[in-house]
């Protein structure tokens, strides 16, 4: 296998799952590790650009994140995990390292997590229309529904943890009609997810 095939089989969503219907926990965690370093990377380089140029001391520059603030960067969460869209939370990130930790964490989680709630709202209403709802079943792929069915809420914990997509794994589960209640408890998951991503950039920051 060439290394653009490697590459390609690294990213390619349907090798999440092995030829029984189980998760490759192995691809998984590979993939994860490997977007990770290169978000990291990304705004390690940015983060360095910024204070180089004095962006960091420009009165433009942080009136702009001012007046964007707490409603701009719960908007944008939100809406990115509300849709599928080749979007990524993590874009935030260098807009809101000012901020209490504790602000930080907390607006990103909970637009976050209303995000994945209304996106599973979404699919419980699509799931009553059948046209619609093997549209949106066969968008997403055959992989996401099988996910669902077999792990269950389990499937949204990893999902909201690793490069799984989240949002289009939150409507699944409200087609196939998982429980409410244990849905709102796993995309609970988001909160620790962005506690560990804040310490992360935040560590870049000392390091930088």
């Amino acid at each position: 296998m060439t290394f653009q095939e490697r590459v390609k089989a690294l990213f390619a969503k349907e090798t999440y799952l092995k030829s029984d219907g189980a998760l490759d926990t192995r691809k998984l965690l590979k993939r994860t590790l490997v977007l990770m370093l290169f978000i990291f990377l990304l705004y390690y380089i940015g983060f360095q650009f910024y204070q180089r140029l004095g962006w960091d001391k420009n009165a433009v520059v942080q009136r702009f994140i001012t007046d964007f603030g707490v409603p701009g960067v719960a908007l944008y969460v939100y809406i990115v995990d509300l849709f599928v869209l080749p979007l990524s939370v993590d874009l935030m990130w260098p807009f809101v390292m000012d901020w209490h930790p504790l602000l930080a964490i907390v607006v990103m989680g909970t637009a976050s997590v209303a995000g994945a709630f209304s996106a599973y709202l979404f699919g419980r209403l699509v799931g009553l229309i059948p046209l619609f709802r093997r549209w949106v079943l066969r968008q997403s792929g055959t992989h996401t529904e099988q996910l669902i069915t077999k792990y269950g809420i389990w499937a949204i914990v990893i999902s909201g943890l690793t490069p799984l997509p989240f949002s289009t794994i939150c409507t699944v589960a409200g087609i196939v009609e998982l429980k409410v209640h244990l849905v709102l408890l796993s995309i609970t998951i988001r909160y620790v997810r962005m506690a560990l991503y804040y310490l992360i950039f935040a560590g870049l920051i000392v390091i930088g």
